[in-house]
């Protein structure tokens, strides 16, 4: 930060899927209520039919097994760790529930009550008198916390021991302290959190501390108007907003392949923020952080293959003291525990950015203007909507358009600037594709240069009748019923202002000047793994490994 000038070389050779909770407590309680109900027809394994001609005047649950329902059933079907069918002829008059397996409904069947599925497997235990209830998990780690965890009073005092995202800067980011829950009334809750970091890779150049800290504080009320209100602090390895590959795809990456999707600074200071929620489905928020980011370079860090092979550089970032004022708000309609028709998502956020201690990188003034050392300010934005159209129980269309980057004031700093290309949202070209470098031989380091980003996807899903997976103690291995994905993307990153080569600040990018790509994928929801090909550029098919969805 010392430096007058710091210069950085572009002249070289050549980063969520947001989904709601699978079922709730109040689910697997009425589920367990309704299988237990002395009226109710149970099965324990095996596969269960229901002709055509048969009706069953009475609930219908199935445990650890499967059922067919050509005919009709007075009641709810319950079915946990197993799978259930209503075909054409089939008839259910109450819910249809299945916990840890998967449901399907065919063309013509009728099910007046709710369509609830959720894939997660259900830990059960059979009681003597024959009744299923729900089985405590395995004891793991976090049990052996919780056996040397310190109650005093209303609070419990707890051990924490974590890892962060494997990078090129830390190499595993170990973390170690505690966590301390007061409950001070049934609406009431402050939850507290302290712990070191341990950067495990030697860093011969000292730009960043061998130790990190971590602390922060959080007070949630779930009265009438549920609130949250928080304050953190510490010192931290961040990744910078361009974001195209998530945290354990690019950490997986790095650990195994030596490459790190993601760029990195180090930021030590502290943040207040709250939020509240009106609705079950509007929470609006607000932050103020405080920081100083600075620098750090990539180091020597361990990976199983390609370890003789350079990390890609670590670029500089306008190191600085900041201040960030952000507001959002979030309206989230979305319910994977019933599968409705049709429903929404929506994000928007603001944030004001300034600075009066400011040490800037030199950039090519095709890409950006100086920055001002003092009086530095800027304003950007980014929006996320996304809408969800369920055709049948296997068919599912989405669409999403989502932007981001800068609004108005002086330009973006480094660590705040965008690029397009690799896992989100164009799949169809490799790591930040488009990072607004014009030139023929982009930065080595290859940081995000763009002041915008703006795109929109389109996705049909398709539940595909495949299982290839055995159950072991009530659990699922392996792959059942897998989502076949049709999808198309269109999208494009760019510099706003007045310059030649730049979009005015108060326009979008003109659409033909987009990129585009179509591809094939297969999800079990939780892995995915794609083929994409641009519609423009003459790049090769890009195969893309994802570990959540696509959104």
């Amino acid at each position: 930060a010392q430096n007058p000038v710091r210069t950085l070389d572009i002249g070289g050779p050549r980063r969520d899927s947001t989904t709601a909770r699978c079922y709730t407590a109040s689910i697997l309680t009425a589920a367990l209520a309704g299988f237990n109900s002395p009226t109710a027809v149970n099965a324990f394994g095996g596969n269960a039919r229901i002709p055509a001609a048969d009706t069953i005047p009475a609930s219908y649950g199935v445990a650890g097994g499967s059922i067919r329902i050509d005919g009709t059933v007075l009641g709810d079907v319950i079915v946990i760790n197993g799978e259930a069918r209503v075909s054409a002829t089939g008839t259910v008059t109450g819910d249809v529930i299945v916990l840890g397996g998967h449901l399907t409904v065919a063309p013509g069947a009728r099910v007046r009550g709710r369509r609830i599925q959720c894939d997660q497997p259900i830990r059960l235990a059979r009681l003597p008198n024959g009744k299923m209830a729900a089985r405590p998990p395995g004891r793991g780690l976090g049990h052996l916390a919780s056996d040397v965890a310190v109650t005093v009073g209303d609070v419990r005092v707890t051990p924490f021991l974590g890892v962060g995202t494997y990078n090129r800067v830390e190499a595993v980011p170990i973390q170690v302290g505690a966590k301390a829950t007061w409950t001070a009334t049934p609406q009431d809750r402050v939850r507290m959190e302290g712990y070191g970091v341990l950067r495990t890779a030697r860093d011969p150049s000292a730009s960043r501390p061998t130790v990190g800290w971590h602390l922060s504080g959080l007070w949630t009320h779930e009265g009438t108007l549920p609130f949250t209100v928080g304050v953190a602090g510490g010192s931290t390895i961040n990744s910078t907003v361009d974001r195209s590959y998530s945290a354990l795809a690019s950490g997986l990456s790095a650990v195994f392949l030596r490459r790190d999707y993601r760029d990195w600074y180090l930021q030590r200071g502290s943040r207040v923020f709250g939020s509240v929620r009106p609705t079950t489905e509007l929470t609006v928020s607000a932050a103020i952080d405080v920081s100083r980011q600075t620098t750090v370079l990539a180091v020597d860090a361990f990976s199983l293959l390609h370890g003789t092979e350079p990390w890609r550089p670590n670029p500089l970032i306008d190191d600085g003291s900041y201040r960030t004022l952000s507001a959002g708000i979030t309206w989230d309609a979305r319910s994977e525990v019933t599968h409705p028709v049709f429903n929404w998502y929506a994000q928007a956020e603001v944030r004001r950015v300034t600075s009066n201690d400011l040490a800037p990188v030199s950039l090519p003034t095709t890409i950006r203007d100086s920055l001002p050392r003092t009086g530095y300010g800027e304003t950007e934005a980014s929006f996320d909507l996304r809408g969800y159209l369920r055709l049948d129980p296997a068919q599912r269309l989405a669409a999403r358009i989502s932007g981001a980057g800068y609004l108005g004031g002086d330009p973006l700093t480094i660590q705040n600037r965008r690029a397009i290309g690799g896992a989100d949202p164009l799949m169809g070209y490799p790591f930040r594709a488009i990072n607004c470098d014009r030139r023929l031989k982009p930065d080595p380091a290859m940081p995000a240069l763009c002041d915008r980003e703006m795109a929109v996807q389109l996705e049909y899903r398709r539940t595909l009748p495949l299982d290839f997976s055995t159950r072991i103690g009530g659990y699922s291995i392996g792959v059942h019923s897998p989502d076949l994905v049709l999808f198309s993307d269109a999208g494009s990153a760019w510099l706003a202002g007045d310059s030649a080569g730049r979009v005015p600040a108060n326009k979008v990018q003109a659409l033909r000047e987009w990129r585009s790509d179509v591809g094939i994928g297969i999800t079990t929801r939780t892995l995915g793994l794609y083929l994409a090909k641009s519609l423009v550029d003459p790049v090769a098919v890009q195969l893309q490994l994802l570990f959540n969805l696509r959104f």
